[in-house]
């Protein structure tokens, strides 16, 4: 009961509070504003002075998608984050759409004019942006089991983009060669590599993000050596424990993870919510819920641990004098408890600050959500926990 009044008192102190306290100063402003990367060696890229500056804090925008059917945000909405800190905004941008095999020439010409638009009005309000490829299933299905075959489609793809670039300033506009890629890591460097070479010829000077295969998790990354090539960043994704992360999900049928629940984070076997969850599970027989939840908490869950797991990739990113990106991490709002969500939240990004990475939030007001579909504004708990100082 009383975890449900402390949710509720500062619910309606943030309500009260936020459209006076937002307009007016960043959360993460203060008399003498420190850089979230003040703390990384002199020469670092993601530094304020740095070249890749603008990376450093930023959230995904999936909603300005042609078709995309909730909160469009307007200018002002924009030019609120961008006063909260947040100077890059990704753009996932659905490949499948520049690509003949799937889509007619009428419907990519009317996409590359929606994506033009979009970065055109991104740069001119002050952000940096990145443009991810992100193509839907049947491309990533082709890709993963033909990736010989598919490979000329993701540079079909991205002939098309650069059609379009000629304006789109070089230390502004990023591209990233493709977002979770399906194949092995192996046969994805390999394709990666092609076109590292291809992007430095034709499109001299533009600044290119490249993450790794298998869910873009870190682990293959630092199985692997930095490509050649110019003007190269490395992005990760993370979303551990992906039973927390996940919990309630709605997009996998008939998966489990649909009815996980309440899951805690910091966080162990010996939790209350982690026991209940899996007496839950216990009692209708399900022994791959069972088995999952006791994996993902057989060790403990919490800052410490997640700044540890972070420290191999921040390691290979020192050896090899490359700069590191986490462009994804976030927690679903279905069905957890808030404070958990803010905890993971604050631990990830100062996990990735604490190791000179830039970081982007997943997502802007969808399942993820950083922003209120309702309200229109940042969520002042996440907000806090992404940008307020020790």
């Amino acid at each position: 009961m009383l975890v449900h009044v402390r949710h509720w008192v500062l619910a309606f102190v943030a309500v009260c509070c936020l459209s006076a306290i937002l307009p007016a100063t960043s959360i993460a402003d203060d008399a003498h504003p420190v850089h979230p990367l003040a703390h990384c060696p002199f020469d670092h890229p993601l530094k304020a002075e740095g070249a890749y500056a603008a990376l450093a804090r930023g959230v995904n925008l999936p909603n300005w998608e042609p078709n995309y059917q909730g909160l469009k945000p307007d200018d002002g909405l924009l030019l609120l984050m961008l006063q909260q800190g947040f100077t890059h905004i990704r753009l996932p941008v659905d490949g499948e759409n520049l690509i003949a095999r799937y889509h007619e020439k009428d419907h990519i010409a009317a996409y590359l004019d929606h994506l033009e638009a979009t970065v055109t009005r991104l740069i001119g309000l002050g952000f940096a942006v990145t443009v991810d490829m992100h193509p839907a299933g049947q491309f990533q299905s082709l890709h993963r089991s033909k990736p010989a075959e598919a490979f000329p489609l993701l540079k079909e793809a991205w002939r098309r983009v650069l059609s379009r670039s000629d304006n789109w300033q070089r230390d502004k506009v990023y591209f990233e060669l493709l977002n979770e890629p399906t194949p092995s890591q192996d046969i994805w460097w390999q394709q990666a590599q092609q076109l590292v070479l291809w992007f430095n010829e034709v499109d001299e000077g533009r600044r290119l993000i490249i993450g790794p295969a298998v869910y873009q998790r870190h682990e293959p990354l630092t199985a692997s050596i930095p490509l050649q090539g110019k003007d190269l960043l490395y992005a990760i994704h993370f979303y551990d424990p992906f039973v927390f992360t996940h919990q309630a999900m709605t997009w996998a049928e008939g998966s489990f993870m649909a009815r996980l629940k309440q899951l805690p984070f910091p966080g162990d076997l010996d939790h209350s919510a982690v026991q209940e969850q899996i007496r839950i599970f216990e009692t209708a027989g399900d022994r791959e819920a069972v088995q999952e939840i006791r994996n993902a908490y057989q060790m403990r869950w919490d800052a410490a641990r997640i700044k540890d797991e972070l420290s191999v990739i921040a390691a290979w990113s020192s050896e090899h004098k490359v700069p590191v990106l986490m462009n994804e991490f976030g927690v679903l709002n279905f069905d957890v408890d808030l404070w958990a969500r803010v905890d993971w939240l604050r631990a990830v990004r100062q996990a990735a600050e604490a190791h000179c990475f830039g970081w982007t939030h997943w997502d802007f007001s969808d399942g993820f959500a950083l922003v209120d579909s309702k309200t229109t504004l940042p969520d002042p708990f996440i907000l806090d926990a992404l940008m307020a100082r020790p």
